[in-house]
């Protein structure tokens, strides 16, 4: 709920909001500063978002590299076993 929503809800006398219009003041600053904060977050979870994103397609990738790696490295370490030392029937 707004501040402004509050106070119209609230059936203030006539003279009562002149009476607290310091503190109805400081509510609407806080407010305008809640949804600056909120707006600013939004868009901080966006780009966080956007980086995990590229962090895990590039992790993906990278997994993708390690196994062709891994893939080659055990075929060079079964073609550097001597003839006579591998086993075949």
């Amino acid at each position: 709920m707004t501040v402004k929503k509050l106070l119209e809800s609230m059936n203030f006398a006539a003279e009562e909001p002149e009476l607290h219009k310091d503190l109805i003041g400081e509510c609407l600053k806080n407010e305008q500063k809640l949804t600056e904060c909120a707006a600013a977050t939004g868009n901080n979870i966006e780009s966080i978002s956007a980086v995990l994103g590229g962090i895990n397609k590039g992790m993906v990738l990278m997994e993708a590299a390690l196994d062709n790696l891994k893939k080659g490295a055990e075929d060079y370490s079964l073609r550097m076993i001597l003839a006579n030392k591998f086993y075949h029937e």
